[in-house]
């Protein structure tokens, strides 16, 4: 190994090496060749610098950032833009398979929707029908409600399941087993039907019809069924059903006819405040006996009153008709909410004055 020393001017000598001149220029090449090939490595390294700083400013432009249609500039980074994109590809292959596979482009089909529904509707009744048929009317009639609440007037099966429901609701009411609508009473020294039926605010023909009466003697200790209940009526204009319900819960609908004493828009609170079995008509100056020609409103009368907000309302009435069977329907007949006989001495029967009655909605 070369001993080095100093001299006294304090330059260095080399004693034991002798170097050529070839020497000294084979290693100074060597550095140059190792400094060029630097060069290149760094001047490479600044060349992918830019491009990458390039490729970024031009991805970014591509994203370009679009007005909403208010005018107002959407700040949007450049990941919001990477999913809106995304997005609506993905919306647009899903069109495209639909379209390839003829599916509607909808979130459901609303033909097979209604289909399922006249079919649930279907199921329902023939259940009801079949309890019906078997004499299990309680049955019969809590299926019924279930079908009938979420139904529209105009159903096909609407009229048939409103029609099943009220004999089955009055098939229980006139056993006396109805806990909705009877209570039981023992009879008691100087009870007799009219003071009973006024107590429980019904009538002595309900109490007889309940318990198969046909007078109305009665024996001390004698049980009987008493029709009890808090009944409500409701009117609605829009498709001429009268609703009645026995402590809130649905008991009978009936078809119900405005006359054209009744105006269109005619609605409100009321309450039956009087009742009158063989009523006479007056109209117009004339008076017509009960079963004329003239006395168009049959042979039950329930007049009806304002109660609240409707207090001031003209008074209105629901009674019967003298024809047979079904009202004239036609919009010029006379007449309040008329019914045909049948319907308005049944619910004459059943409901007692004071009952509530709400007329909702305006004629079609």
């Amino acid at each position: 190994m070369a001993k080095l020393t100093s001299n006294t001017s304090g330059n260095f000598k080399t004693y034991g090496i002798r170097t050529s001149e070839s020497e000294r220029r084979r290693h100074t090449g060597l550095y140059r060749v190792v400094a060029i090939l630097l060069f290149l490595v760094a001047c490479a390294a600044v060349v992918w610098a830019v491009k990458r700083h390039h490729d970024n400013r031009k991805a970014i432009s591509s994203y370009a950032v679009t007005p909403l249609p208010d005018n107002e500039v959407a700040v949007l980074t450049f990941a919001d833009e990477r999913a809106a994109a995304d997005s609506a590809e993905t919306a647009a292959a899903i069109r495209e398979y639909r379209q390839r596979d003829n599916q509607p482009d909808m979130t459901f089909d609303l033909q097979e929707f209604e289909q399922q529904r006249l079919k649930q509707q279907r199921k329902l009744y023939d259940e009801a029908l079949q309890a019906f048929n078997e004499r299990k009317f309680e049955k019969c009639r809590s299926v019924l409600r279930d079908m009938l609440v979420p139904m529209d007037s105009s159903d096909a099966l609407y009229d048939p399941a409103a029609n099943l429901l009220g004999r089955a609701s009055m098939n229980i009411y006139r056993s006396g087993t109805d806990s909705e609508t009877n209570v039981a009473y023992t009879v008691k020294s100087g009870d007799t039907l009219s003071k009973i039926a006024v107590n429980y605010n019904t009538s002595v023909s309900a109490i007889q019809k309940a318990n198969g009466m046909t007078t109305t003697r009665l024996n001390i200790g004698q049980k009987l069924k008493i029709p009890q209940s808090v009944w409500s009526i409701e009117i609605r204009r829009t498709d001429n059903k009268l609703v009645l319900y026995a402590n809130g819960k649905l008991f009978k609908i009936y078809n119900v006819y405005p006359g054209s004493a009744i105006s269109r828009s005619y609605s409100g609170t009321f309450r039956i405040f009087s009742k009158q079995k063989d009523p006479v008509w007056r109209v117009d100056g004339q008076t017509y006996q009960p079963g004329s020609a003239g006395n168009i409103i049959g042979s039950r009368w329930m007049a009806l009153k304002g109660t609240g907000a409707s207090a001031d309302a003209p008074g209105t009435a629901i009674h019967g008709t003298n024809r047979a069977g079904t009202p004239d329907t036609s919009p010029g007949a006379p007449g309040y909410f008329r019914m045909s006989n049948a319907d308005a001495i049944e619910l004459y029967e059943l409901v007692p004055c004071e009952t509530v009655v709400e007329i909702k909605g305006s004629a079609r």
